[in-house]
């Protein structure tokens, strides 16, 4: 289980702060579950891709799969960073 802390920037710029766990980390590939306060966040918002960057500066564009009030669970892809 890797496990961290970062923020998920929403499409209207929201940045909220998140505890993630993940529990596959293959190549660049990501999945498991981001921590945080959902109950602001309008659910229309999961219909398209997010992006997630984590404390070490690492961005993951992610899916939402399933959601709840204190929890999403998501699959993504770790983007390369561009030198």
């Amino acid at each position: 289980m890797h496990t961290g802390k970062g923020y998920l920037i929403l499409r209207d710029g929201r940045r909220m702060p998140l505890n993630f766990q993940f529990g596959s980390l293959r190549d660049e590939f990501r999945s498991g579950y981001l921590h945080l306060d959902t109950s602001s966040i309008d659910p229309a918002a999961y219909g398209d891709r997010l992006r997630m960057v984590c404390q070490d500066g690492t961005n993951i564009q992610l899916v939402v799969i399933h959601f709840s009030d204190r929890y999403l669970a998501v699959s993504g892809r770790a983007l390369k960073s561009v030198a």
